[in-house]
């Protein structure tokens, strides 16, 4: 796969996380999570340590997000 692909498609895959969560949907957090798996994996190829940083941080608020948002409904 072409690595410039792969930042758009979690350009996209986080955009839809965006759209989601302004709606209210539990999924968003899930879909946030994947995308930011996604641009983790192009972080590392592309050698952006601060991208990689972000998105694991990312991830791990996803993580927290989907369950707190679980436990409130």
């Amino acid at each position: 796969m072409n690595i410039e692909i792969l930042g758009w498609l979690a350009t996209a895959i986080l955009l839809i996380g965006y759209w989601a969560n302004a709606h209210k949907k539990l999924y968003s957090w899930i879909v946030w999570c994947i995308g930011n798996s996604l641009m983790l994996v192009y972080a590392y190829f592309i050698t952006s340590h601060s991208v990689a940083f972000l998105s694991v941080v990312l991830i791990g608020m996803n993580i927290y997000g989907y369950f707190n948002w679980k436990s409130n409904k």
